[in-house]
């Protein structure tokens, strides 16, 4: 079964990272299979998921989740995806610390991003990315001089908007509402 087929099917807890974010955020930092992703603010696991299908067979994600609740919910739904042999939910809170090295990429979809940014040039391998999905732009803005105070390196900060065309035969339009502002992705490197 394909991705887009898996996602409806799965169980929605707290708010999503979106497909078209979770796109962008793959197409930005080249996740592929081989790769090691760690994730944080698993929350119902969709990320982690999607990020899941596009390291297998040969890589693994690990996804941190403070919240039992939440982890347990995550797990659930990558054992819908059958994804468990490349998908790990952490019930652990990453700002006590990442256990794993070497990582391509990380992302963080927290309200305090900045809190993990020590922990996540520790554990990025040179070159990786460090990824936060944050709703407003004054995050953003505390994440990036985070992050240049520890030396990593801000690339882009962009959000995407999607809005649907309506095809008529009297015309074509756009449709009135859309997928507007969900969060502000933005990437750093080590």
């Amino acid at each position: 079964m394909r991705l887009p087929d898996i996602l409806p099917k799965l169980t929605r807890g707290p708010q999503i990272i979106t497909l078209k974010d979770a796109a962008l955020i793959s197409a930005f930092t080249g996740i592929s299979s081989g790769d090691l992703v760690v994730d944080a603010g698993s929350g119902s696991g969709f990320l982690a998921i999607y990020m899941g299908n596009l390291v297998k067979p040969d890589g693994r994600v690990i996804s941190y989740e403070r919240r039992a609740d939440f982890a347990s919910l995550a797990e659930r739904n990558v054992k819908k995806a059958g994804l468990e042999k490349y998908v790990e939910i952490k019930n652990k809170d990453i700002f006590n610390g990442i256990d794993e090295k070497n990582v391509d990429v990380i992302t963080l979809d927290l309200p305090e991003p900045w809190s993990a940014v020590k922990h996540s040039k520790l554990a990025l391998e040179k070159g990786g990315f460090l990824v936060s999905y944050v709703p407003t732009i004054e995050q953003v803005r505390h994440f990036v001089l985070e992050c240049g105070k520890n030396g990593l390196e801000h690339e882009k900060t962009v959000e995407c908007m999607i809005r649907e065309m309506v095809l008529h035969e009297r015309g074509t339009r756009p449709q009135i509402k859309g997928i507007m502002h969900t969060g502000y992705i933005t990437f750093v490197r080590k």
